[in-house]
């Protein structure tokens, strides 16, 4: 057989790769790649943060990290994924702040209803100080060192069968789905209805039997999960910013040569970019598409989201108080008037 030069570069350059080689990372996640609305299809959000991580480490690493990538659940489930990486079976996983919350409880924090006013706000304390030491600590006690904090389709939504959300006495006695974290219960339960747990491929069961009568979702996710086809009503209000993770093992990390650590940084750093920028892109259209579909849509003025606030943060602060201590809620709230100052002030 006949090896044209062409054919000779290319396998030299394979070969060159493969012993630049050194590392391999395998990054699963639950969701699809790619998410239709409408007429459109876009990358899903986690898998843009995946695949800008993919594409970042091994061009920065000069081909010395290859990243796997597993989407649509073949690695299994996001709790399975993260207790894979803690136990440095797996290297990656792309967990949310629920998850998240069955390893390390004080990133509840940031589940305060109501606290984050805007997308920004809460970007700037994640990044910040505050979100830094939270992290830091995440790696020491955990062994998951979280390299990229994307957005999990930014504000989660209120949705039911029963009538449209915009005050208190709205949810007053309804059976509402939540992610499994308490939190999120304690703020349910704060507003007048109940809180079911309930996982999260089992949600489109169990709004079309009636066992909830609604849920508190993520945007995207609804719609990936058709969950409009069992929905009648739905509420904005930014009660609570959702987060979206890449994490990697501690131990791997620090097993790594001081450029690759960087390298994992950077990128890290850029997948949170891509990601937050992807959702921020697909929220509204997401929200136009359940319209087109005949979901009512409500959108929370802000004298209701103050008196949203005021009914349901009480109960869920004393709620942290009192499993974090006053010191860590203080401190977390301050990050936020600090960063709103901020914004208001650029």
């Amino acid at each position: 057989m006949k090896t044209t030069l062409a054919g000779l570069a290319a396998l030299l350059m394979m070969g060159a790769s493969a012993l630049a080689q050194e590392y391999t990372v395998r990054l699963p996640n639950v969701d699809p790649p790619l998410s239709n609305v409408g007429e459109l299809t876009y990358p899903n959000h986690s898998y843009a943060m995946m695949r800008t991580f993919k594409d970042a480490l091994e061009s920065l690493s000069g081909g010395r990290i290859a990243v796997e990538l597993y989407p649509s659940g073949t690695l299994g489930d996001l709790r399975e994924n993260l207790e894979a990486v803690q136990a440095g079976v797996l290297e990656a996983a792309t967990p949310n702040e629920a998850t998240v919350s069955g390893f390390f409880p004080k990133i509840q924090l940031t589940t305060i209803p109501y606290v984050f006013p805007n997308a920004v706000v809460a970007w700037d304390v994640l990044d910040g100080e505050w979100g830094g030491a939270l992290f830091d600590e995440m790696a020491a006690t955990t062994g998951l060192r979280a390299v990229a904090i994307g957005e999990n389709a930014g504000f989660r939504i209120w949705a039911n069968n029963v009538r449209p959300i915009a005050t208190p006495a709205d949810m007053e006695g309804l059976k509402i789905r939540t992610m499994e974290i308490t939190a999120h219960q304690e703020m349910v339960s704060s507003l007048g209805a109940l809180p079911t747990a309930i996982p999260w491929l089992e949600v489109y069961g169990a709004l079309q039997t009636g066992v909830v009568d609604g849920a508190e979702l993520p945007v995207i996710g609804t719609l990936q999960q058709n969950l409009q086809e069992v929905l009648k009503y739905a509420t904005i209000d930014q009660h609570v910013y959702s987060i979206v993770f890449i994490v990697v093992n501690e131990q791997w990390f620090q097993d790594l040569p001081p450029e690759l650590r960087e390298a994992v940084v950077v990128a890290g750093r850029q997948a949170t970019v891509a990601g937050r920028g992807l959702s921020q892109t697909l929220v509204g259209d997401v929200i136009e598409e359940f319209r087109d579909r005949g979901v009512e849509i409500t959108t929370a003025s802000p004298e209701q989201i103050a008196v949203l606030r005021e009914t349901a943060q009480p109960k869920v602060l004393e709620w942290m108080v009192g499993q974090f201590g006053q010191a860590e809620v203080d401190n977390f709230m301050a990050a936020v008037q600090s960063a709103e100052a901020n914004l208001s002030a650029e």
